[in-house]
């Protein structure tokens, strides 16, 4: 098979054949973390599986800040290419990975020294506090690693090697599975084995990342020197891809306050019933991801070629492709609700049955996120961050949060549960403006 590449015309094919490296590789990634929580549960117990999804949110937030700069240096890396400029295309991805590393050490001690406040913050009680403390301090200890693996999921695709993106990806998530069963099973490590686990197999993946791009190889890209000046891109860097750390970001403040919010409506029942939603729509939502990503890549380099035609033709096939596939996922969440229920919370009928409910309800939120993913990550190629951020916004944090706490206001308790399904509606209608008003702007005056 011919190899695929940015200059190319992108067909429905080729979208999918670009972006099924990093759609695998999320899901390999998201399956083995649906793995880990099944040994939390199952092999620890409810309270410390509540407290893994109650400490999880505020280290994604940090994890987050990956995602920005991956995001904001691949539109920017991708249209220096696309204006034949590779050399300032590989200053910029060396200074980036270089600053984001020293960025990520001094979160991570700081976020490691505060993590019993932290803890509290997010609703930690008096039951769940030590173990959240115990979890979190592992992942933050680890957190330069997972940086790193979150900004390449951006830039292997940048440099043109989504597939080895993708074994990176199979062997952290292997290492993941292996280790859990190892320090939860025969060595009897409870959740601290749980949190060093998935940080060893982060690092695993970070380590043979950096190691690859040091050395001469055959991508588009390579770790050289870089002059100071190049830190004046950081500004911009950070404002085009700020969207993607606020939609995951958001995301996550969004869990986090639902989970406030469940544990004063219902307790912990319902933070471990929400929880096994998360887990299963976490997996399933890496289709949009990867095609969101795939697309800042492919969006930022027509750009930089000017070249309209195959801008607006991309921009159609890819707001197809989300919805069609938003279809697809609904059913299969709506349709496995039962079984994914009863095999991690198969112990508890009450908190198994609740599940079910939830996985049901929410995954209505599946027929247009992707269309929303699509969109600001569309704007991100475009280097518009303020569009882009502000869709992420919308979508992940303002439409989600005022629904969580003005539906059970209206409707109780039961209201809660509908938050997400009317928060994505609004975004979805947002999107729909932007494309039909900003988008047109933005490429104006591009080569038709």
């Amino acid at each position: 098979m011919k190899k695929i590449e940015l200059s190319d015309h992108f067909t429905y094919g080729k979208i999918l054949m670009y972006s099924l490296p990093p759609i695998i590789g999320a899901l390999a990634t998201s399956s083995f973390q649906l793995v880990d929580g099944y040994f939390v549960s199952n092999y620890l117990g409810l309270k410390q599986f509540s407290a893994v999804n109650l400490i999880s949110p505020p280290f994604f937030v940090l994890y987050g800040l990956g995602m920005m700069f991956g995001a904001g240096a691949s539109a920017i890396i991708s249209k220096l290419m696309g204006e034949d400029n590779k050399l300032q295309g590989e200053q910029v991805f060396s200074m980036v990975t270089a600053s984001m590393t020293l960025l990520s050490i001094v979160l991570g001690v700081l976020a490691t020294v505060l993590m019993p406040e932290l803890s509290r913050l997010v609703g930690a009680d008096a039951d769940t506090l030590p173990y959240c403390v115990e979890y979190g301090r592992m992942l933050t200890a680890f957190l330069p690693f997972y940086m790193i693996n979150s900004a390449f999921m951006y830039l292997w695709i940048t440099a043109e090697k989504p597939w080895l993106g993708m074994v990176v990806s199979f062997i952290n998530g292997g290492l993941n599975v292996l280790l859990d069963w190892l320090f939860m099973g025969p060595f009897g490590m409870g959740i601290e084995g749980a949190a060093l686990a998935t940080s060893l197999a982060a690092a695993a993946g970070a380590v043979i990342t950096v190691v690859y791009f040091f050395l001469p190889n055959a991508s588009s890209l390579r770790f050289v020197r870089f002059e100071m000046k190049r830190f004046r891109d950081l500004v911009r860097i950070c404002t085009n891809g700020v969207s993607e750390m606020i939609d995951d970001i958001s995301r996550n403040v969004t869990e986090l306050l639902m989970n406030i919010q469940l544990m004063r409506l219902i307790g912990e029942t319902g933070v471990a019933a929400m929880g096994v939603y998360t887990y299963v729509i976490e997996f399933f939502l890496t289709v949009f991801f990867g095609i969101s990503n795939t697309s800042i890549t492919v969006i930022g380099y027509k750009f930089g070629e000017k070249n309209r035609k195959e801008l607006d033709s991309f921009v159609r096939k890819c707001a197809t492709l989300a919805l069609g596939f938003g279809v697809l996922i609904c059913g299969f969440c709506f349709a496995l609700a039962g079984p994914v229920s009863d095999l991690y919370l198969g112990y508890d009928r009450e908190a198994a049955a609740l599940a079910v409910k939830v996985m049901r309800i929410s995954s209505l939120t599946c027929l247009i996120c992707g269309f929303s993913l699509f969109t600001s990550s569309c704007f991100t190629g475009l280097g518009d961050g303020l569009t882009s951020g502000a869709i992420a916004l919308v979508e992940s944090l303002i439409a989600p949060v005022i629904m969580i706490f003005l539906l059970p206001a209206v409707f109780g308790a039961e209201g809660i549960w509908w938050a997400l399904p009317a928060a994505e509606v609004i975004s979805a209608s947002l999107c729909f403006v932007f494309l039909r008003v900003v988008y047109p702007k933005r490429v104006a005056g591009l080569e038709s």
